[in-house]
Order: C-alpha cells, then structure tokens, then sequence
C-alpha cells in the first residue's frame, strides 16, 4: 500500500516538472521571438506604395529622410533607391548627384526639409516626383513616414505610415549616431536652373585619365539577342567619363545610331531620362548622362569613381543592355 502511495506521488512530480518544463520553453521562445526588425519590410511596403501610385516611367529622386540618426537616414534612403532600381519602374536620381546638390544648398539628408523646399529641389533637378520622410521615436517603438509628391503639382502622390519595433538594424544605426536632426541652413524655394548650370567638373579618384580600349569590344543585347552595338572605348578626363559607341565588333567603322537596336535618342530631351549607368561595386549608384552627340555616338557622365558598369537604354522594351563593362579589363592609354 505506502509503495502505491509513493507511486502515485513519483508521478504527480513528474508530471509537475513536465509542466513546468513546457512552460518555461514557451516562454523561451516567445522571447525569442520578441524585437522582430520591422524596418526593411516597412520599407518594402512603402516601394509597393510608390510603385502602385507613381506614374510607371517617372523621374524620381529620394530628398531627405529626417531622422535622429544620419546613418538611419541614408540607410532608409539607400534602401528606397535600391528597391526602385531592382523594381525597374522609374528612373531614380542618383545618389552622387543628391549628394552633390546636398552640398551646394547646404542641408542634410537626415534633417527637416520642408514640402517647399523640397519641390524647389526637385524643379532644379528636373525629376517628376520627390520622395521624402521620417523616421521618429513613438513609445518603445518607432513611426516610419514616407510621402511622395508631384513636383508639378504639389499633389501628395503617397502617404505611408506604419508604426515598427526597435529592431536590431535601428538600434545599430541609431548606435551611429551622428546629429542628424540639423535642419538646412536655407528653407527658401530655390529657382529653377538649367542642368548645364548645376553641373561641375569632379576629379574620379578611383579612376586614372586616359582611354580604355576593349579588345574584345562588349557587345548589348534585346531581350537575351545579341545587337550590333559594341563599346568601343572610354575616355576619361577631368572628372569626366566618356563612352564612346560602334556598331563594329572590331576595326574602324561609322557609327549611323540609325535607331533600329534602340539608341538612336534625341541627346536634347531624351537621353536625360532613358540612358543609364549602374556602378556594379556600389548598385545604388545610377548615373543618366550629362552630354551626348547628334547621333549618339557617345555619352558623358561625371562623378564616376566604380571601375565595373551596367549600361541600358530605357527607351524601348525590352531594353538594349550591355551587362558589364570592366575597366580591368581594358587596355589603357594614359
């Protein structure tokens, strides 16, 4: 008999002790679970948003992210350019040349920009729609801002707000901390200027003067077909960065830009928008061209510091791409 009553006591504390067992594992992992980072998927979220409400094809630039943090704030906005130019429906500002009128109009991309201010910029840059946000402490967590609006009009294009966890990717960043909440030295509208006048000359440290011949030439495809469109060399000098195109694979030979594989674009209205640079070592970076000829034998851009490069025309579908051109593998000519 005491040893059925012992018996039936071993079991309750067995019992008892499973229980316990389950219930500090679900605590576990319900800790676990707690501080999920939120920020890149907001972010995501609010792509979608631009995407659904911003005219495919436009012109966009990202202004200003305000911010307690500069690091969070360029954070945000490298991510926003990123998830633009992987998306591939509009043409984005790139970031060198948002940092260069950065400079020029003395403000921060983490400070407070106002809607004036911030359209003002986008006039003198000649883009559609300007991207701009916050991201601010509410409680334990954080409110995540993003509003697109149409240079044009002043019309609010988008409006996404969501309220995310301090994950780790904000405490990192806000760790970073560098007074990012200055605000611009000027909140005056700036008047539009042409491109010719807001561009200057900057030395590519990164990359020597002098020509960089192809042998062999890269050749663009359509659609996965190979075009006969080749580079044939590019210049460098004085900050700037010269492509120079052929439809021969090697030798001499005329270039017609005759416009049946897709570059033959007017160099005064349109070659601004639908010619594109990608910097491969730093894909953030796009750069569209600042000058080009009558018939599009070449194309200039400034600010190149990348030695590998993607280069499209966005003005056909599918695009003629020449998939990398690597300045390592060039002969070069000082």
């Amino acid at each position: 008999m005491k040893k059925g009553i012992f018996g039936i006591i071993a079991l309750i504390l067995l019992f008892s002790a499973c229980a316990s067992s389950s219930t500090t594992n679900v605590n576990v992992r319900s800790n676990v679970a707690l501080g999920t980072d939120e920020l890149d998927s907001a972010i995501r979220e609010a792509s979608n948003e631009i995407n659904s409400k911003v005219s495919a094809g436009s012109f966009i630039g990202i202004i200003s992210i305000q911010s307690a943090s500069t690091a969070l704030s360029e954070y945000v906005i490298d991510e926003i350019i990123g998830n633009a130019v992987k998306d591939g429906n509009f043409t984005v500002l790139d970031r060198q040349r948002l940092d260069q009128i950065r400079q020029e109009q003395n403000f921060q991309l983490s400070g407070e920009v106002d809607d004036d201010f911030a359209l003002s910029i986008g006039r003198l840059i000649g883009i559609q729609t300007i991207i701009t946000g916050t991201v601010s402490p509410l409680g334990n967590r954080y409110r995540i801002t993003i509003r697109a609006l149409n240079v044009q009009t002043g019309a609010v294009q988008v409006q996404f707000n969501k309220n995310i966890d301090a994950g780790e990717t904000i405490v990192a960043l806000m760790q970073n901390s560098s007074g990012g909440t200055a605000i611009p030295q000027t909140q005056t509208p700036i008047q539009p200027t042409s491109m010719a006048q807001t561009q200057t000359p900057a030395q590519t440290a990164a990359i020597a003067n002098g020509t960089y011949i192809f042998y062999p030439r890269p050749q663009a495809h359509k659609g996965g077909v190979d075009q006969n469109i080749y580079v044939e060399k590019i210049v460098v000098r004085s900050g700037y960065f010269t492509v120079y195109m052929t439809e021969t694979a090697r030798g001499s030979g005329s270039w017609s830009g005759s416009g049946a594989l897709g570059w033959n674009l007017n160099p005064h209205t349109s070659y601004w928008a639908r010619c594109m640079l990608q910097d491969l070592d730093r894909p953030s970076r796009i750069f569209n061209p600042i000058n080009s000829n009558s018939n599009n034998r070449f194309y200039t851009f400034e600010n190149i510091t990348g030695r590998r490069f993607r280069f499209w025309n966005e003005g056909n579908t599918p695009h003629s791409v020449f998939e990398e051109i690597d300045l390592d593998k060039a002969e070069f000519e000082p």
